[in-house]
């Protein structure tokens, strides 16, 4: 089973992926992810390829104070999330449709972007991180979630997977400076990135 938010080719249903969330939740506590790298003092954070928001809701309940951007290029995954927004009484999540390589943004604008198991859909790479250094501030914080190269039951396909080594390596060559990573649960692993240059 792939579960993902999709930034390539392909459709992905909300509701299978919001089926798919009290496991996810049970290995991997939103909450606990968010922590890693967010602070109460950011203004603006967009999770790009939200899917069914299981990261937005919990970031918008952890940053009440803060804008939080569900971006996704599914239309039918922003209504999803939207719906969740509302039913939760959450007022600070905003919905854009756009995709990774071209975000409506201005220059510096974001304190935070979160990409949870997505960047190994994006065909793109280069412009994607480069689009992402373009609207995060100086100083601001990418956070990644990918797969290992692995063979596992679970996860996307092993030809778009991308290793740690990679991503740090194409991160360092676009202007990000990788402070941590952390492998697991499982094959997952997570990167805290921030903009440099």
């Amino acid at each position: 089973m792939h579960e993902h938010h999709d930034h390539g080719p392909g459709h992905f249903d909300p509701h299978r992926l919001y089926a798919m969330e009290e496991r996810r939740r049970a290995e991997t506590p939103p909450e606990d992810v968010l922590k890693a790298f967010v602070q109460p003092d950011m203004r603006q954070l967009a999770d790009i390829g939200c899917g069914s928001g299981f990261f937005t809701v919990a970031a918008a309940r952890l940053l009440p104070d803060t804008r939080i951007f569900a971006v996704d290029r599914q239309q039918d995954m922003l209504d999803f999330v939207a719906s969740r927004v509302r039913d939760a009484g959450l007022l600070n999540v905003e919905t854009v449709p756009a995709d990774a390589t071209g975000l409506p943004f201005a220059d510096g604008d974001l304190d935070a972007v979160l990409m949870a198991n997505v960047f190994h859909d994006i065909p793109e790479r280069d412009a994607t991180l480069s689009e992402v250094h373009r609207v995060l501030k100086p100083g601001g914080v990418y956070f990644l979630i990918e797969w290992e190269k692995d063979d596992t039951p679970m996860g996307p396909p092993q030809e778009i997977r991308i290793g740690a080594d990679e991503l740090t390596a194409l991160l360092a060559a676009q202007g990000f400076a990788v402070e941590k990573i952390e492998h697991g649960p499982g094959s997952t692993y997570r990167v805290l990135a921030v903009r440099i240059a």
